[in-house]
């Protein structure tokens, strides 16, 4: 998703409690600098098990370092591009588990610009 202003993602966060049960929500974050950081993640710090933020290649975006300041309290991984947040949210998921991709544009195509990874579970042989 590409929610990165606070009434985007206060939807997106009404959508995500109103989706069934997982027992974890694993998020993969990146966003510009400019942006109001703290109002953008508090809906989702009542949903997110873990954050997996990260740097995107754009001189306006937050530094994965500024993101985990303003996530202070919160379980925090730091990575250097999205690809790298959702491999390290991937390896951390159990197949119940949910992996929440949201932020700037550039967080949501750095994941998408390799195709989706094909996931393997027990439940799916």
């Amino acid at each position: 998703d590409v929610a990165h202003y606070p009434d985007a993602v206060a939807t997106l966060a009404v959508n995500l409690d109103q989706m069934g049960f997982y027992p974890r929500t694993f998020a993969v974050f990146g966003a510009m600098r400019d942006k109001d950081l703290a109002q953008v993640v508090r809906p989702l710090l009542p949903l997110v098990t873990q954050w997996h933020v990260c740097g995107l290649p754009t001189p306006r975006a937050a530094k994965a370092e500024e993101l985990q300041q303003v996530l202070q309290g919160a379980v925090v991984m730091r990575h250097d591009n999205p690809q790298q947040a959702l491999q390290a949210a991937l390896a951390a998921a159990d197949p119940a588990d949910r992996i929440l991709v949201f932020g700037s544009f550039w967080t949501v195509g750095g994941v998408t610009a390799q195709g989706l990874p094909r996931l393997g579970s027990a439940h799916g042989r």
